[in-house]
């Protein structure tokens, strides 16, 4: 009997053991797939947080005036008679493009006048008026009449972009959904790489089709992304369709974690010999690298101090350059150290009272001499609350469709004109 105590006792051991193994290992597998799925919400609020996109604009109502100047200068040394490039740059240095702009998005109301002078002498002029779905648009020295498009509702158009933030995350929350629905721990693959536990998200060419029906058709079923997505719904239900099953090739997706923190992010696609991917690492350093195989094609590594955000670029663990950004200056300086050549570019911005001067420079540096290729000076003055229609007169119109075929050669050849005097083209 003692005996037969001992067996009983030793069979619940082993079951219960058996149980918890095997509870274990469901929890792990179902652990790994969740964490797989959570992390695409994870990466989302990573990218948000490093770039700064969930900065929204409070000012939902715009009514104000602009009013500028833009000149640009060449360098004359990079002109060539030979081609007519000479003539071109010259032009350009001797050009200024003055504008106005004015926004009422209360009334629905927009104008612009943009005029293109060539030595002091207006050269092309545009006016555009927006009166809430009716455009009207003059061009100055090409058409004698305001050209009239009807139905052309900008305003709805904006204020439906104002919703694009929250259609695109509700469609990408419904796909992760989905996504989450379909996989199963099959597609799941978990090791350890220097020390970190990688979950890969691993999906052939059939298994990738057959996902991508799956997500289409859950999508198909809700209504709000049914209204979002609309006709492009059966182009995707076409495109999955007509996919490849070539089960050689396979993408997936991976995650590397510290003490269950991710700190990498990794997309790739394996195509027979040949791996090409792209991660985000979101650990002490934070850097997006593409790579080929195990080489570095191309990382940008991101360091944020004082307001400044500083991104150095590098190729094989060769800098190349570095791009810098702050409040009211981004600037690069792309290297080549085989040929101690680089490419140097600035954007400055000043402030003024209601006047902005914005500020491009561009140059090329060889051997320590420098050489300026463009600078391109913008100055403008901002009036908010100020919005006048009033000296607006759009009468002499025509419909867009009641154009004729002269008036059509008529705007072409004279814009062609223009374009061929700019050029110094004599025809």
């Amino acid at each position: 009997m003692k005996k037969k105590k001992i067996i009983v006792t030793i069979v619940i051991i082993v079951a219960v053991g058996l149980l918890l193994a095997g509870g274990i290992l469901l929890y792990q597998n179902y652990s790994n797939k969740n964490r797989i799925v959570t992390s695409f919400n994870d990466l989302k609020t990573s990218l948000t947080k490093t770039f700064n996109l969930d900065e929204k604009a409070t000012n939902t109502s715009i009514k104000q005036t602009v009013t500028g100047s833009t000149k640009i200068n060449i360098n004359p040394m990079f002109g060539n008679s030979s081609d007519g490039t000479d003539v071109i740059i010259g032009n350009l240095n001797n050009s200024t493009f003055n504008y106005e702009y004015r926004l009422d998005t209360e009334s629905k109301r927009m104008y612009m006048d943009g005029s293109l002078l060539l030595n002091s002498t207006e050269l092309l002029g545009l006016n555009f008026y927006q009166a809430e779905d009716i455009s009207y648009a003059f061009l100055r020295n090409i058409f004698d009449k305001y050209i009239v498009i009807e139905d052309s509702d900008i305003f709805t158009y904006l204020e439906e972009s104002k919703k694009a933030t929250d259609d695109i995350n509700y469609i990408y929350d419904k796909i992760i959904e989905s996504l989450g629905s379909n996989i199963t721990n099959d597609d799941i693959k978990v090791t350890n790489v220097d020390g970190k536990k990688k979950i890969s998200l691993e999906l052939n060419s059939k298994r990738l089709n057959e996902i991508s029906k799956n997500i289409v058709n859950d999508l198909k079923k809700d209504d709000r992304a049914k209204k979002i997505l609309g006709s492009s719904l059966d182009e995707l239900d076409t495109t999955t369709s007509s996919s490849t099953t070539d089960n050689n090739n396979y993408l997936y997706y991976s995650i590397y974690l510290e003490k269950n923190d991710i700190v990498t992010y990794e997309f790739g696609v394996k195509d027979n010999n040949e791996d090409y991917s792209i991660e985000f690492n979101d650990g002490t350093e934070k850097s997006f690298v593409i790579k080929e195989g195990n080489t570095e094609s191309l990382k940008a590594t991101i360091e944020e101090k004082s307001g400044t955000t500083t991104i150095n670029l590098s190729s094989n663990n060769t800098n190349i350059g570095t791009v810098t950004i702050s409040d009211n200056n981004i600037s690069f300086n792309i290297i080549d150290e085989s040929s101690n050549t680089s490419l140097n570019a600035n954007i400055t911005s000043a402030t003024e009272g209601n006047v902005i001067t914005t500020t491009f420079n561009m140059a090329i540096s060889n051997s320590g001499v420098n050489i300026d290729l463009l600078t391109l000076t913008d100055t403008k003055t901002v009036t908010d609350g100020v919005a006048d229609f009033s000296n607006i007169n759009t009468t002499n119109n025509i419909d867009i469709n009641s154009l004729t075929e002269t008036d059509i050669t008529t705007i072409e050849n004279n814009l062609m004109t223009i374009l061929y005097n700019f050029m110094g083209i004599t025809i």
